[in-house]
């Protein structure tokens, strides 16, 4: 008899954590839709993965897209093959600050949402693919006209107000 109660105890405890696990995880949901729908958001990486090599830590390294409404001001460092001329700028990375082309979100699977822009820097075309996970998670797809593809993955925020 001891034994079942044990048994309905510990069963008991494992009902009652999964039970409060989920309402958290259900207000980390909301808030990270609500930030998509409200389009001010920051998305910040933490790790890029270019085609050929393995990946690299972004953490410390300034790194940053930002939405505002219409308009996106991005800046991503590049780990990878360019296939035609870039001339000979310093820039080095990935950088744009204009208004949306192309703008669309869509339902992915899992809750996720999934943001499609495209951007010119120079004469090269850029393709951008970010899928946001519920909880906040986030991974960024970029094809280029001129680069190799490349992904970064990092976490949502909100906007940081300018002083």
């Amino acid at each position: 008899m001891k034994l079942h109660i044990k048994y309905l105890s510990i069963i008991f405890a494992l009902i009652l954590l999964q039970a409060c696990g989920s309402s958290a995880d259900t207000t980390k949901i909301a808030e990270t839709k609500a930030l998509i729908e409200s389009r001010e958001f920051e998305i910040e990486h933490d790790w890029l993965s270019p085609m050929a090599g393995g990946r690299v830590n972004l953490i410390g390294n300034p790194n940053f897209i930002r939405f505002k409404k219409d308009s996106v001001n991005l800046f991503l460092p590049f780990f990878g093959e360019r296939f035609s001329g870039g001339g000979y700028n310093s820039e080095g990375g990935i950088i744009y600050n204009g208004p949306l082309q192309d703008f669309e979100i869509s339902s992915g699977r899992n809750n996720s949402q999934i943001i499609k822009f495209t951007t010119d820097q120079n004469s090269e075309n850029l393709d951008f693919s970010i899928n946001i996970f519920p909880e906040g998670d986030v991974n960024t797809r970029v094809n280029s006209s001129q680069r190799s593809f490349i992904s970064y993955q990092g976490k949502i925020g909100e906007l940081e107000e300018d002083e």
